[in-house]
């Protein structure tokens, strides 16, 4: 079945042509235009047979026994020029569309980790691939695609150059691999790269897509290792800053720790301080007054401000905390235990949000 893009380049090409022609799947009915139009086709047994028949020019296509190319022209020479003219220029738009798609397999098999040394270098070599080049990965996941895949919505929306690639996962994900300098401080104008990439596609489509970015790397062979931190740093931070929708797996190291507690275990922690006991105490006022706290890295001051409370009404919450579970959140290790075991709630998204 022929793609969605590739078909809209198609279109785009025989609505310049001079001659009216119409493509038609082989049972006859129109795919472009798309006007679910069904028409009677002549017997054309062979690819290129030319059949005048009610008024209708008709050809099978060489490029493909399943297309026929019809106008309703007379036929004449220039008439069946034009026809060969569209079926070469079909041809090659398939042609194209066939090595995108052997070079979009090969890609994911890389960056899976499918393939083997010998296997990696035979793709690079078919495909004009730089084997060393510093890139990165990026990992593009997208909920609502509706009618096409998310690397064909963003296939028109994300700049690229020639060394960049873009690769259909699935139907809701696409790959970047995106060259860069080679400079870590690369990583973080790829990441402003993503969250501007983010505000066009909500721009332009209405549609949300996430981002998780991996190290970069310079040997072919090491893609894998970027493409599967990109996958991490989208899990985990979907998981623990689901407000977020760009992350980059170097700066993820609390959450990642996180990620890799057991479900059990991150319960048995969080019940430590969240339990029967302390539900009165940690209310959804006292835990936002907490988490502004800590957002103002521990500034009373600031953190009173924004929550447009007095100063002496912020101690006295602390203070409660204090009294009642011994960790005094002023103090900066004290304040690290209540984050760390409060964000263990987020595992594996099995413990509750508040008190157990």
């Amino acid at each position: 079945m022929m793609k969605n893009h590739t078909l809209s380049q198609i279109e785009q090409v025989i609505s310049q042509l001079s001659t009216a022609i119409v493509l038609l799947d082989g049972a006859g009915n129109s795919l472009i235009p798309n006007d679910d139009i069904r028409y009677s086709l002549p017997p054309l047994p062979r690819q290129g047979t030319v059949i005048f028949r009610d008024g209708r020019l008709f050809e099978r296509c060489l490029c493909s026994r399943d297309l026929i190319l019809m106008t309703p022209l007379p036929d004449s020479a220039q008439v069946r020029d034009a026809l060969q003219l569209c079926d070469a220029m079909i041809g090659a738009m398939i042609s194209a569309d066939s090595l995108q798609g052997d070079m979009n397999t090969a890609w994911q098999r890389l960056l899976e980790g499918g393939l083997s040394q010998a296997e990696i270098s035979a793709s690079a070599d078919e495909y004009h691939i730089p084997q060393e080049l510093p890139r990165c990965v990026l990992v593009l996941h997208m909920v609502q695609v509706q009618a096409l895949s998310a690397r064909e919505i963003l296939e028109d929306i994300i700049p690229r150059n020639a060394h960049d690639a873009l690769i259909s996962m699935d139907r809701h994900t696409a790959v970047l691999v995106r060259a860069v300098d080679g400079a870590e401080d690369d990583l973080e104008e790829v990441q402003e790269f993503a969250k501007a990439l983010e505000e066009t596609v909500v721009g332009e489509t209405a549609l949300n897509v996430t981002c998780g970015i991996g190290d970069f790397f310079i040997r072919l062979t090491d893609a894998h290792r970027s493409y599967h931190q990109a996958k991490k740093a989208l899990e985990v931070g979907n998981r623990f800053s689901p407000d977020s929708h760009v992350h980059l797996y170097r700066n993820m190291l609390f959450e990642r720790f996180l990620s890799d507690l057991s479900p059990e275990k991150a319960r048995q922690y969080y019940s430590l301080l969240f339990n029967a006991e302390t539900e009165r105490l940690f209310t959804a006022e006292m835990l936002e007054t907490i988490d502004m706290f800590f957002r103002k890295d521990l500034n009373l001051s600031d953190t009173a401000r924004q929550l447009y409370i007095h100063r002496n009404t912020l101690v006295y919450r602390l203070d409660k905390v204090q009294r009642l579970v011994g960790l005094d959140l002023r103090n900066f290790d004290d304040a690290v235990t209540f984050k760390l075991l409060y964000e263990m709630r987020k595992c594996e998204g099995n413990v509750p949000d508040e008190g157990a």
